[in-house]
């Protein structure tokens, strides 16, 4: 995240072409201090600041976080849109909440057309948006449509730092199995792990991001002769999961990055634990990686534009860190699905931006070769009858 007060420097006609084409966001009411942050710029607003201008076509992520009278920040709070050239979009604050919220007005469209009209009085008070950020932006968004924005944010729009949570009502509680072995481990349960017997709590309705969920690597139930098979090679869940994206290959590649941004941008933990899953399925299939070649060698370019902004307490290369073992994985299984030359391009962009390296990586992993047990010497001696 980038916060800068420098003022942008750009060639006066590009300047106005970009004006002409870009969109136009306009804020009401957002009092004097507050953060505030489009994709990956944040600033602080000042008592002429109504909102920003010459945002390019796409998706974009907005975001405030008002202050206290100490100088604290609240968590964030924002939402996602998808921009169209010279679309206006207007929002206001909401005192109660301290959030931004769509306009409350009986015509809307009469309002942007008003603006429209009144753009050029309108400019000394819109921030232009900062072209120095661009590129990263779209390396970090390129693929997400206006139809995955529309299926993956949540249904009211509004994206915080941790979703709501609300009680469950007895009827809706998980249940277990009604006979006594089934019993007997859940006592054995809530004795070891008092979180159990905390209460049972669910998202409120329409405060979740939408993202598709995430099949397990060892499917619930399975029997023992399967759980091995699937935890080596999880090609069952993998497949499970690109199932959902059949009529549209590329829509998971779209979820990935906009869940992503919704964690790099608005702290979104549940995004952040999306990403993850997708990530610790994929990186664990050999099989995978052969069977779908063009969406792996996709997700590959993806990862290398992302894993550079991760935070401080997932950058350390060290097989304790879970993203930095799952990425191993995963180079792993490109070499072995003959993906070698996006492998390597990943190796090299994290060796140089993160200062990851992955020594002895193609060498044979030591938990998975044979164990050889040596037999007693008396054993050796015994004879057979």
């Amino acid at each position: 995240m980038n916060k800068d007060n420098s003022s942008m420097q750009m060639d006066p006609e590009l300047a106005l072409r970009l004006l002409a084409e870009g969109a136009v966001l306009v804020i009401a009411g957002v009092p004097v201090g507050t953060e505030f942050g489009i994709d990956l710029c944040s600033y602080t607003i000042g008592p002429d600041f109504r909102g920003v201008k010459m945002i390019p076509p796409g998706v974009h992520y907005v975001w405030c976080a008002s202050r206290g009278p100490y100088g604290d920040a609240a968590p964030r709070v924002g939402f996602v849109h998808f921009f169209h050239p010279n679309e206006i979009l207007v929002r206001e604050w909401d005192n109660e909440l301290e959030e931004l919220r769509p306009r409350q007005t009986t015509d809307p469209e009469l309002e942007r057309t008003r603006i429209r009209k009144n753009l050029a009085q309108l400019e000394r008070v819109l921030a232009p948006y900062d072209y120095r950020y661009v590129y990263k932006w779209k390396d970090l968004t390129g693929s997400v449509t206006e139809a995955c924005v529309n299926r993956c944010r949540p249904e009211l729009g509004t994206i915080r730092t941790n979703i709501e949570l609300e009680s469950c009502t007895d009827a809706d509680r998980p249940r277990g199995g009604t006979d006594s072995i089934s019993k007997r481990n859940t006592a054995a349960k809530l004795l070891l792990d008092e979180s159990e017997m905390l209460p049972y709590l669910k998202p409120v309705q329409g405060t979740a991001p939408r993202f598709c969920a995430v099949p397990t690597r060892v499917p619930q139930n399975s029997p023992p002769a399967d759980v091995s098979r699937h935890a080596i090679d999880c090609i069952a869940a993998v497949d499970k999961l690109l199932e959902k994206f059949a009529n549209n290959p590329d829509a998971l590649i779209e979820e990935v990055q906009l869940s992503f941004v919704f964690f790099l941008v608005g702290y979104s933990v549940e995004s952040l634990d999306h990403w993850r899953k997708v990530l610790a399925l994929l990186a664990h299939s050999e099989t995978a990686v052969s069977k779908y070649k063009l969406a792996f060698m996709k997700y590959s370019e993806v990862l290398a534009h992302q894993l550079p902004h991760l935070p401080e307490e997932l950058m350390a290369p060290t097989m304790h860190n879970t993203v930095y073992k799952d990425v191993r994985e995963l180079l792993v299984n490109l070499y072995a699905g003959g993906l070698m030359v996006n492998a390597e391009r990943l190796i090299k962009r994290l060796a140089k931006q993160l200062n990851w390296h992955f020594e002895g990586l193609l060498d044979e992993d030591p938990e998975e070769q044979p164990v050889i047990i040596e037999l007693p010497q008396y054993a050796q001696k015994i004879q057979t009858p």
